[in-house]
């Protein structure tokens, strides 16, 4: 895999270190709030979901659902890290959320079914993806995604803001058994790139998740830090950080 060489160095938004890019060859990249709007398609998933189900959600209002999922959906993100699997994850999730809002919990199946079955008609790019991956490939970069999420809507996440056909390398947890942050997932990712890990950069808004393994698995790590997260003095520090999606561009010197 042949590319220009980059002689660029960034300034940090948070050190006055500067960083060469002129090695790297591949950029890989989380899926979940760093290339999808996952916050804005939970949202709009329900509410589909809702429109499907208008008798079971009658009288209740929808920032109460919204506020109910949201809870659920974190202690079910808890337990999926924790080793649980995706399938026992969702049924406690749609359980837990229908017990919450004290509706019968027989209806957990079917709660499952619509939530996920609205994610191939929910589009919800972060502001910019597209376009830089397109920036990306115009400079033939290797493409790559690792993921710990689920493989039957990540896919389609993807798909949905129509950039799949772009990645040359899809490695999700659920496929391979492996999850973030161990390093393992990282290089098979690169490896499946032909190319070695200090030769990739991994782009992700997970600090303990996706900065951290990517830093253990010898990878150059960007992380997308849209809410301006602050970390403890001494852990682990990325090479790059970015507020913006498109900054990435920035920072390799691509054109938009």
């Amino acid at each position: 895999m042949q590319k220009r060489k980059l002689d660029i160095n960034i300034q940090l938004t948070y050190s006055a270190v500067m960083h060469s890019t002129n090695q790297l060859k591949a950029v890989l990249f989380d899926i979940d709030d760093t290339l999808f709007d996952r916050k804005t398609a939970v949202r709009n998933a329900l509410l589909l979901m809702m429109e499907q189900l208008p008798d079971l959600f009658v009288g209740i209002q929808e920032e109460r659902i919204f506020d109910t999922f949201k809870n659920a959906d974190e202690i079910a993100r808890i337990d999926f890290e924790s080793g649980k699997s995706g399938e026992a994850v969702r049924d406690s999730r749609s359980k837990a959320f229908l017990r919450s809002l004290g509706l019968p919990k027989r209806f957990s199946k079917r709660i499952t079914e619509q939530y996920i079955g609205a994610f191939p008609g929910v589009s919800a790019e972060v502001n910019g993806a597209r376009a830089v991956i397109e920036g990306l490939v115009a400079e033939e970069y290797g493409l790559g995604i690792i993921s710990n999420a689920f493989p039957d809507v990540q896919y389609n996440k993807l798909k949905g803001i129509g950039i799949l056909e772009y990645f040359h390398v899809i490695v999700l947890a659920e496929e391979c058994g492996i999850r973030k942050p161990d390093e393992r997932i990282f290089h098979k990712a690169a490896d499946s790139l032909r190319c070695l890990p200090h030769e990739c950069l991994y782009v992700g808004n997970s600090f303990e998740t996706d900065i951290v393994g990517a830093k253990n698995a010898g990878m150059k790590s960007c992380w997308f830090n849209a809410d301006g997260k602050q970390i403890q003095e001494g852990n682990t520090e990325p090479d790059f950080e970015i507020a913006q999606l498109p900054q990435l561009l920035e920072i390799l010197g691509v054109r938009s």
